[in-house]
C-alpha cells in the first residue's frame, strides 16, 4: 500500500461516512478519482479499511468502507512530548513530522514565559502529523493538545510514572538515557531557545519531574526534542 494512495477518515458510521475535506479534495482533483473507484483509508485509530466511493462532488465524498484489520497500538507504553513551540514555524512542524515518524502519542505545544510562537494553529499542525503518519505508513494518529502552559501540564501528566524536563542550567541533572525505564509511559519536557526560567524548572521539580539531560552539547528546541523522542525509542528497543 503507497503512502501517497491511502486516506484518513473520521470513524464514525461503520457502513459509509464523509472523507475529511483535504482528503476527499486530494482524491478528486489531484487523483482524479469517481464514484465506483476504490480507495484505501486508515482511521488514526489503528483501523485500515477498503473504501468504494459512492458520492462525489467537488469537496467532498462518501464512501462505503470495509474494515480490513484493526491493529494494536504500537506499543504497551506512550510517549508524550511537550515542545515549546519554535519562532520558526517550519523547525516546530519538522519535529512534528519527524517525531510522528519515530512513534509519539501525544504532543503539547507548552507555554513558557520564554515562548518565542505564543499563538499555534493547531489545524495546520494536525495536517503535518496526518502526512506524516501516512507518510511512514502508520494507522495511529498522535493526539495534538491546544497550547498548554507549563503548570498545566504538570497537573494533567500526575498519572505518568516518567516525567523528565530538560534544563539547560542544571549541573545535577543526569542523562535521560541512563534514567528512563523502558516499557513505561513517559512525559518529557523541552523548553524555548531561552530555556526554561529557574521559576518553572524549580515548579516542575516540586511536582517530581526530574530534570535531565540529551547530549553533551547545547541543541536547539526542535533537535532536543527529537533526539528525546529517539531516545526514548532506542531505550525500549534494547531494554524491552
Amino acid at each position: 500500500m503507497q503512502s501517497c494512495n491511502y486516506f484518513i477518515i473520521q470513524r464514525s458510521n461503520p457502513a459509509s461516512r464523509p472523507c475529511l475535506d483535504e482528503e476527499a479534495r486530494h482524491a478528486l482533483q489531484v487523483l482524479r478519482k469517481r464514484p465506483g473507484d476504490r480507495i484505501d483509508l486508515v482511521d488514526g485509530k489503528g483501523g485500515w479499511y477498503e473504501g468504494i466511493i459512492v458520492d462525489a462532488n467537488k469537496r467532498e465524498c462518501t464512501i462505503e468502507a470495509t474494515l480490513l484489520r484493526q491493529e494494536n497500538h504500537r506499543t504497551p507504553y506512550r510517549l508524550i512530548m511537550a515542545v515549546s513551540p519554535t519562532k520558526s514555524n517550519e523547525r516546530f512542524e519538522w519535529f512534528l513530522e519527524k517525531a510522528v515518524e519515530i512513534g509519539v502519542d501525544e504532543i503539547y505545544p507548552l507555554e513558557c514565559k520564554r515562548t518565542e510562537r505564543p499563538k499555534i494553529r493547531n489545524d495546520r499542525y494536525e495536517k503535518v502529523l496526518v502526512s506524516a503518519m501516512k507518510q511512514s505508513l502508520q494507522a495511529w494518529l498522535p493526539q495534538l493538545h491546544p497550547m498548554t502552559p507549563l503548570k498545566t501540564l504538570l497537573a494533567q501528566t500526575t498519572a505518568v510514572p516518567q516525567r523528565y524536563i530538560g534544563w539547560c542550567t542544571d549541573d545535577q541533572r543526569s542523562e535521560l538515557i541512563h534514567t528512563c525505564e523502558a516499557g513505561k509511559d513517559v512525559c518529557i519536557c523541552i523548553g524555548p531557545e531561552g530555556d526554561f526560567t529557574d521559576a518553572e524548572a524549580a515548579l516542575a521539580q516540586q511536582a517530581g519531574v526530574v530534570p535531565v539531560s540529551l547530549k553533551p552539547n547545547r541543541l536547539r528546541t526542535e533537535t532536543a526534542a527529537l533526539s528525546a523522542t529517539q531516545l526514548r525509542a532506542f531505550i525500549n528497543q534494547i531494554k524491552v
